[in-house]
């Protein structure tokens, strides 16, 4: 396919196929753009390479991949360049956001000194842990509807090996119950982050326009 019609399969379908031809195609420029920007900001790549890469494809299928697909239409043979500016960007923006962080936190530490402490956010009492327990009933809930199929409790568990256990997808392709390779799993991980995301958004325009 070129890269317009993989786009499109991608927007306007949930093949997984489709998904996994995406990662296999793009991963490799989309990883160097990454690298290259970390290491422009002093960093070590293999500790952040992970997540701007998960955050790059998150923006490229934000809303069904409308900025791609849109793009892709008007510039079919600037796609790969399109990829790795948004890449770029996303990488330059993280540490813009890091950079910023820590600046505000050298100059709130004393005032947080003076405050009573509160509950831990990893105990049950606290405020967090009780939202998070909510939070993840709802999104458990939405991911096996998009989830649903032959596949469905394999492709839920690579979901929360990776978000619960914070596991890479080379290591959960190693499981010997996942039978996927690790480009497999990235794909499955893309298609039921997306699914997901638009189900919650859904939900959100709903509850507004009830009066």
């Amino acid at each position: 396919m070129s890269a317009l019609e993989l786009t499109r399969a991608c927007a306007e379908t949930n093949d997984g196929d489709a998904w996994e031809e995406f990662v296999v195609r793009f991963q490799r420029p989309i990883s160097f753009s990454v690298k290259h920007t970390i290491c422009q900001w002093g960093e070590d790549p293999q500790q952040f390479i992970h997540d701007l890469l998960q955050e790059t494809y998150l923006k490229l299928c934000a809303d069904k991949c409308r900025r791609l697909l849109e793009f892709a239409e008007q510039h079919p043979d600037a796609v790969l360049g399109y990829i790795k500016t948004i890449a770029i960007n996303v990488a330059r923006d993280h540490f813009k956001s890091l950079h910023a962080q820590k600046r505000g936190a050298v100059e709130t530490d004393q005032l947080l000194e003076d405050l009573d402490p509160r509950a831990r956010s990893g105990s049950p009492g606290s405020a967090e842990a009780m939202e998070r327990e909510v939070f993840l009933k709802q999104i458990d809930e939405r991911l096996r509807n998009c989830a649903a199929g032959s596949n469905q409790e394999r492709d839920c568990l690579i979901f929360w090996f990776y978000y619960l256990q914070g596991m890479s997808a080379k290591a959960i392709a190693a499981l010997a119950t996942i039978e996927l390779t690790a480009k497999g799993v990235e794909a499955v991980l893309f298609r039921l982050i997306r699914c997901v995301r638009e189900q919650l958004g859904s939900e959100g325009t709903q509850n507004r326009a009830r009066p």
